[in-house]
């Protein structure tokens, strides 16, 4: 067993502190790091090896604990070192998945919505139009209601899933989140949406336009149904406690209402001014000087009151407002009769009656006063209406209140013996003493509380000077106004305050945070202010009182910064929260949270921001983040600007520089095959030097950016050389490639500078490999004649061959631009030395006695499928590459001399050492794989046996499963098969993995370190040349070739390599 790593996992920005895997998904693997992010990685994925999530939403701090939860799937709890704990659901997604129904197969996935999806439905399938049940119709929190027809994805048989990302139909109309969808079952793609702006709509999807629009309901609609039965009626639910039954053919609206959005319904109400009902024209005449001004100004508020919770306040419904409003005054009018609407003229300011009456007649040219008695001599509410009454009876009655008031008055003591106060005589005690007054406005208060006129119960205690009373009884019912809290100050120090915090509260209850704030603030109350505002999400209003009234170093202020800034990160204003980060001081999450975007404007700026602060390393990433995509868009210049502010990316600057002048001369080289949808900027000094690309590069360093010493490319090359970038695979995407290649060429030009000869072959050896090993045999072709035009020979002499490394290094050069030359070769055969494949094999010896190698060779060579294929093997890897090699090899290929160098490079591929290293490196790898297979099978089985009761049933379940999924390759899958045919127990895999390590340790670490091409490969390639054109290569390079196939080639590996070859 070898303790090699078998992969490892790049971009971490932190240190590692907690680890856990899933028990429920074996292997699904959290990772807590220190850059507040986490990882969760599938570590069984065979199709990417890097298959990462992460998640760093509401995380600002280190990720130092994690836990699963036992059985709940994807529910993953964390610890963070600042004391918070959190959660979050793994398998959360803003995509519709789309399966293929019984065996679950994945269809396609919708990536078009960017929050939460809360409705989805599919098209009926009983219309004259079948491919409209294709249609499904999706709706989420963004108001967007996005239609997409999938009848060419389930009608399609590709086996591999598709991403959708463009819409059928868009319906666009709602201004609030979209809580259900339903279609009609009567008709033929029309939609109806249930929204939280408290409207209905229906849609002609294949139109993309609104039908009508229902507005009936005093809330949020939850819900959302068709009737089956009534092609017209429509059923709705709300959070206003109803369901409502409307009718489509009867609506007034067509659309959703512009500009509302009912999530915040309520505070938006009551932050607009109120539309005024039209005042009619006063009755001419006499009026009564005293009027209740208060009862007009509440009949006004009952009348604005009603308006608002209708929610009138649109432009198009002026009409509906005004004939409303003449509806409610008229009822407002007969609810209270006692309540007059007539003010007196002498009551109002002075102002007003120097005004001309033009407008008034403009408004109304033709009204004329109502003769309404009633309304003329309709007096105001008296403050005491017993006693008002008690004077308006009979003229006997009243003349008994006389004989009893003077009796009271002659008694001794004024309460003995009859009181004025009792039974019908209670308002008499207004002639009598205070205790007898004070009994009368008792049963006074109690009337006006019984009739609901506490205003004027006030009015009545204030007189009696009970402060106290009026403050307690009014906060009891939680009617405080601001005129109640201006006078309380009469009651006392204490009074007062705690009147304003009743107040307050009594404000909070009604949502008016801000005003609660103010009168807390009156009490000097700041930190109460401060913590309402802050707790009802009034970031800005809090942080202004703070800044106002507390100390600059008080922590209340940088928590209000901190805490608004996390919200404003969370809904993706970075910029503000950027700020907010500046205000509490804390320029590092400033920088941070300003570069999360991603995109060059915001990372340009988070450095500059960066550099100001003085956080030169955060500078430092930022821009390097930034010049790397610019170079994505290859915008050269403006990268080149952005390093040029770091004086540490000097090193870096010359990577940039060398990847321009690269894909220069790799599109003079090539212009078809770099084509790009964006215009490269290059800079002038590209094409001021026409020699080699090495003399070119080096020139360009020392006019440019003043590399002109030994000492600077040494220090540029410690600094590049410790930066490592993971290996190259065939999903690594072409730039990101050549950027890589770059850094590999720039350490081989360092190098060369400074006679580092060992390192200037390691790095041209690296970016070789790198380009090979992402499949992409042109590039490396062309970095080898751009660098190496000529050969590596004149590397040999300057390299110490005492040096094993060195040597080895060199070789592995060597073999790889043989390689070259090989494809080349192969790819331009002369057409007037082509011979049949048959004839060489007609004059072939067969032995009597062959190996298995042998005789696959020979039947796959001369097998019907490969006549009928030749064509095609003639053109491997494509028949393009004729041109680009005329192109790259302009030298004939008949010279006596080069060929012979050609030859000897062909004989140095066919290296004995390094077959039987890579022959016993795939016997160590089947092993691998053959004991991972078995592992994983164990596993699966075993999770199966708990859930299931049948162990036999469990075991087939999974192993179909494992096939139907295509968890394992099919090389796996034979392997699987094959096992099944001859079991080999885990002793014997083990022996074999013990013999396989054994004999790969007795090979040279120097021979091992650098990889080489596959030897099989090429002498197969060189059979395949000399049965083609046997006058290229001599007799004994093909026997020689041939005999390397058949001494280092199994069965298992050789049809490995036949498939790879020969499609």
């Amino acid at each position: 067993m070898t303790l090699d790593c078998c992969w490892t996992l790049p971009s971490l920005g932190g240190f590692v502190y907690s680890l856990a895997f899933s028990p429920v998904d074996t292997g699904c693997l959290a990772i807590g790091v220190g850059d507040s992010m986490i990882r969760v990685w599938n570590t069984l994925s065979l199709s990417n090896t890097y298959d990462v999530k992460t998640f760093w939403q509401s995380i600002k701090s280190k990720v130092t604990a994690l836990s699963w939860h036992p059985t709940k799937e994807g529910c993953l709890a964390f610890g963070t070192d600042d004391g918070k704990v959190g959660m979050y659901d793994t398998y959360s997604s803003k995509s519709i998945e789309i399966f293929q129904a019984p065996n679950l197969r994945l269809l396609c996935t919708i990536q078009q919505h960017h929050k939460l999806i809360n409705a989805i439905r599919w098209h009926h399938e009983h219309g004259t139009q079948p491919e409209l049940s294709y249609m499904i119709a999706s709706g989420s929190i963004n108001a967007i209601i996005y239609v997409h027809n999938l009848k060419s994805v389930i009608e399609s048989s590709s086996k591999t899933p598709v991403t959708i990302t463009e819409p059928f139909r868009t319906l666009v109309g709602h201004t609030a989140k979209i809580t259900s969808l339903s279609w009609s079952p009567h008709h033929e793609g029309r939609l109806v949406s249930a929204c939280y702006d408290g409207t209905a709509q229906v849609w002609d999807v294949l139109k993309e336009e609104p039908l009508c629009n229902y507005r009936g309901h005093r809330g949020r609609l939850l819900c959302v149904q068709w009737s089956p039965v009534d092609p017209d009626s429509v059923y709705t639910g709300a959070d206003d406690f109803c369901v409502h039954k409307w009718l489509t053919s009867k609506q007034e609206y067509t659309r959703p209402p512009q500009g509302k959005k009912s999530t915040d319904l309520e505070k938006k109400r009551s932050s607009q001014p109120k539309p005024k009902a039209k005042k009619k024209k006063k009755p001419m005449g006499k009026v009564p000087a005293k009027q209740d001004v208060s009862d007009t100004v509440n009949g006004e508020e009952v009348v604005d009151n009603l308006l608002h919770e209708n929610g009138i306040s649109d432009p198009e419904e002026e009409k509906e407002a005004q004939e409303f409003s003449d509806k409610v005054s008229l009822a407002v009018s007969k609810e209270l009769p006692l309540c007059p609407r007539v003010c007196s003229v002498s009551d109002l300011p002075k102002p007003f009656m120097n005004h001309k009456t033009t407008s008034v007649k403009k408004d109304h040219p033709k009204e004329k006063p109502v003769p309404d008695a009633s309304v003329k001599k309709r007096k105001p509410r008296s403050i005491l209406p017993i006693s008002t009454s008690m004077d308006q009876r009979s003229k006997d009655e009243l003349h008994q209140d006389c004989l009893m008031l003077a009796t009271c008055l002659r008694s001794k003591g004024l309460n003995e013996g009859l009181t004025p106060d009792s039974g019908d005589h209670v308002h008499l005690g207004m002639f009598t003493d205070r205790a007898a007054l004070y009994r009368m406005m008792e049963v006074e208060g109690k009337s006006h509380l019984e009739n609901g006129h506490s205003e004027l119960f006030q009015q009545l205690m204030l007189w009696k000077g009970d402060l106290k009373g009026i403050l307690q009884s009014a906060a009891e019912r939680g009617e405080l106004t601001d005129q109640l809290v201006a006078m309380s100050p009469m009651a006392g120090y204490q009074a007062w305050v705690w009147t304003v915090e009743v107040f307050a509260k009594q404000l909070c209850f009604q949502e008016q945070y801000v005003k609660a704030a103010s009168h807390l603030l009156s009490i000097h109350k700041v930190y109460e202010a401060v913590e309402l505002l802050k707790t009802n999400h009034f970031y800005r209003e809090a942080i202004v009182i703070a800044k106002a009234r507390l100390r600059p170093e008080d922590p209340v202020l940088k928590d209000l910064y901190t805490c608004w800034a996390a919200i404003l990160e969370k809904d993706g204003h970075y910029s503000s929260a950027a700020k907010c980060y500046l205000g509490a001081a804390s320029p590092y999450d400033a920088v941070k949270v300003l570069a999360k975007k991603g995109d060059v404007a915001s990372l340009k700026t988070a450095a500059e921001l960066a550099q100001i602060v003085g956080e030169k390393d955060l500078a430092t990433t930022f821009s390097f983040r930034c010049a790397q995509e610019l170079l994505s868009a290859r915008n050269w210049v403006g990268a080149q600007e952005v390093l040029q502010q770091q004086e540490s990316l000097l090193g870096q600057r010359l990577v940039f520089c060398l990847n321009e002048l690269l894909c220069k001369c790799l599109s003079e080289r090539n212009p078809s095959e770099r084509k790009s949808c964006s215009l490269p900027c290059y800079h002038s000094w590209v094409v001021r030097n026409q020699g080699s690309f090495l003399e070119m590069v080096s020139e360009v360093w020392r006019s440019v950016f003043g590399v002109n010493t030994t000492e600077q490319a040494k220090t540029v090359f410690e600094q590049l050389h410790s930066i490592e970038y993971p290996p190259a695979t065939s999903n690594t995407h072409p730039k990101q490639l050549l950027f890589h290649l770059s850094h590999d060429l720039t350490l081989a030009v360092l190098s060369h500078e400074t006679a580092a000869w060992d390192e200037a072959v390691k790095a041209i050896l690296g970016a070789v490999t790198r380009s090979y090993d992402a499949g992409n045999f042109i590039l490396m072709q062309e970095i080898c004649n751009l660098l190496l035009p000529k050969g590596c020979d004149h590397l040999r002499d300057h390299l110490d061959s005492t040096n094993t490394q060195s040597m080895a290094a060199y070789r592995s050069l060597e073999g790889f631009v043989a390689y070259g030359l090989l494809y080349d070769l192969w790819w331009n055969l002369p057409k007037d030395s082509l011979v049949s494949v048959q004839a060489v094999l007609d004059s072939v010896p067969c032995p009597s006695k062959q190996t298995a190698v042998n005789q696959s060779y020979l039947t796959a060579v001369s097998s019907p499928e490969e006549t009928t294929n030749q064509t095609e093997m003639e053109n491997l890897p494509s028949a393009d590459h004729n041109n680009r090699t005329e192109r790259i090899r302009t030298a004939s290929l008949s010279d006596l001399g080069e060929r012979q160098l050609k030859l000897n490079g062909y004989k140095m591929l066919l290296s004995e050492v390094h077959a039987a290293l890579q022959s016993t490196q795939k016997d160590v790898s089947e092993v691998q794989q053959t004991l991972a297979n078995m592992i994983r099978q164990h596993q699966r089985n075993n999770l199966q046996e708990s859930i299931k009761d049948g162990a036999q049933e469990s075991k087939m379940h999974v192993s179909s499963e494992i096939e139907s999924d295509g968890l394992v390759p099919p090389s796996s899958q034979s392997q699987c098969k094959e096992a099944a045919k001859e079991p080999v127990s885990l002793p014997e895999l083990m022996k074999q993995l013990t013999e396989a390590n054994q004999k790969l340790a007795e090979f040279p670490e120097s021979l091992k370190v650098f990889p080489f091409p596959d030897v099989l490969e090429c002498g197969l390639v060189l059979l395949h040349i000399g049965s083609q054109c046997p006058t290229e290569l001599s007799p004994e390079l093909q026997q020689q070739a041939l005999d390397l196939v058949r001494k280092y080639s199994r069965a298992k590996v050789y049809e490995k390599i036949c498939r790879k070859f020969l499609t």
